[in-house]
């Protein structure tokens, strides 16, 4: 997981709800995996 500056002013706005996710915050990393895996993270929902 990379370094994200911006990961805590990030994390205020997260709508995510699963709670073990390691990529919460990291916004790029996070829409990459679920456009890898055919999904949508819940901030484009």
């Amino acid at each position: 997981m990379s370094d994200c500056p911006n990961k805590e002013k990030n994390l205020k706005n997260c709508t995510c709800t699963y709670e073990p996710c390691s990529r919460k915050g990291v916004c790029c990393e996070c829409i990459a995996y679920h456009r890898r895996n055919g999904g949508r993270p819940a901030c484009l929902k």
